[in-house]
């Protein structure tokens, strides 16, 4: 697996954060590793781009959309 970092402007709380690491876990080949609040950036591991473009998909829909 590969660790990325997703820029997500729309972050502005735990509760956020809590909703991203939820709808990571829907998607298949990506798990959920840290976030920095202060920085709106979230730290991801998928396995490969397929699974890193339905996240991005997912967090979307969520209201998350990932940059």
């Amino acid at each position: 697996m590969e660790a990325v970092t997703l820029d997500i402007p729309n972050i502005s709380c735990n509760h956020c954060i809590m909703t991203v690491k939820r709808e990571t876990g829907f998607v298949e080949g990506a798990e959920f590793v840290s976030a920095d609040l202060d920085a709106r950036k979230v730290v991801v591991q998928v396995e490969n781009q397929d699974a890193l473009e339905s996240l991005k998909e997912t967090l979307a829909e969520a209201g998350y959309p990932a940059m």
